[in-house]
This record gives C-alpha cells, structure tokens and sequence, in this order.
C-alpha cells in the first residue's frame, strides 16, 4: 500500500485561504498606526508625570538633565531610574496601541512609536540649540528633552548616557508592547481560521 500522503490547508469560514498573502499586503509599518501610538505615549507619559508630581513629590523623578533655561543638572540616579520607568510604561502603552491598530507586525510598529517621537524630540531639541530654547516645546513642557545636550558647552558623559538611556527605555517599551498588542488580532485570526488536513 502506498503511503499516505498528507497535505494541510487553512479555510475561513470554509473558504479556503491562505493568510500569507493578507499579511504581506497589511502588514509591515503603519504610518497612522505609529503617529497615533506616538500621541497615545505622549498623553500616557503626560499623565503619569503628572501623578508623579501631584501625588508622590517626595519621589525624585529627573526626565532630563537639560532644564528649560538649557542649563545642565547633576544626574541623580533615582529620579533618574524612575524616569526611565516612566518613559517605558508610557512606550509600552503606545507600543500596544499601535499593535492593535495595525493588526500585523506589532513589534515593527511599537518600535516605531518610539521613532516617531524620537524624531520629534530631535526637532525640537535643534530649534532649541539654533533659535533659542523658548522654540524648544518639550523642555517648556517638562517633556523628554534628549538632544537638547547639543546646545551645552559643558555635556557630561551622564548627561548622555541618560539621554540615550531613555531613548532604548522608549524603544524597547514600545517594541514589546507592540507585539504584544497584536496577539489579540492573532487570537482573532486563530478563532477565524481552522486547518483542514487532506490525505491522498
């Protein structure tokens, strides 16, 4: 007797299908995706830093070593711990926001979340160090300021180290949260879809 050949397809529905092709064509980055991500981090980081100071002042918290004059501030590693906390939490709520939005490549379009904002710290942080700082928006606003270090004559190597401390805190927040935003959507795709087994 020949051996039994077997050979596994999907169906939806009952339809047969492949969801290959459907993630090839939605998937990968998602512009809107990541800007609305980016603006779900920013309201998240907002908000916490908010409870920080109303509710906890007795908690050190240093979101930069830049203050709004663009003078530079000792690095305290507490606040400064509890900063990159925050920055994560708020990337990781992004990161799951733009994952549920897109549907596919989740960890793609949490990590550029945090690029997208990264992009506009950096905007931000130029107009200060060539205009002048009140062009400066996120230092007035007590936000993320990571390269305002280009306008300071007198940069530490902590000052640094922190500022891109807090970029990967943004960007690991944001990859991780991502991914795991699209597991709902592959759960939805594993309750949609069942694997039909032939033997010839």
């Amino acid at each position: 007797m020949a051996e039994m050949e077997e050979a596994t397809r999907q169906s939806i529905r009952g339809a047969e299908t492949d969801l290959g092709p459907i993630k090839e064509r939605f998937g990968g980055a998602d512009v809107v995706a990541g800007i609305l991500g980016m603006l779900a981090a920013l309201g998240t980081l907002v908000f916490l830093s908010a409870l920080l100071a109303a509710g906890a002042g007795d908690i050190p918290y240093q979101l930069n070593q830049i203050d709004a004059d663009g003078n530079l501030n000792e690095v305290e590693i507490v606040g400064a711990i509890v900063a990159l906390a925050v920055v994560f939490v708020s990337f990781f709520v992004g990161g799951w926001a733009a994952g549920r939005m897109a549907r596919y490549d989740g960890g793609i379009n949490g990590v550029g979340v945090a690029l997208w904002f990264i992009l506009l710290v950096a905007i931000f942080g130029l107009l200060g160090a060539w205009l002048g700082t009140e062009y400066n928006a996120f230092s007035g606003a007590g936000l993320p300021d990571w390269f305002a270090q280009i306008g300071v004559d007198d940069v530490t190597v902590k000052a640094i180290a922190g500022a891109a401390a807090g970029v990967v805190a943004a960007l690991l927040g944001g990859g991780i949260g991502g991914m795991l935003g699209e597991q709902y959507h592959r759960r939805v795709d594993a309750a949609l879809t069942s694997e039909v087994v032939e033997r010839s």
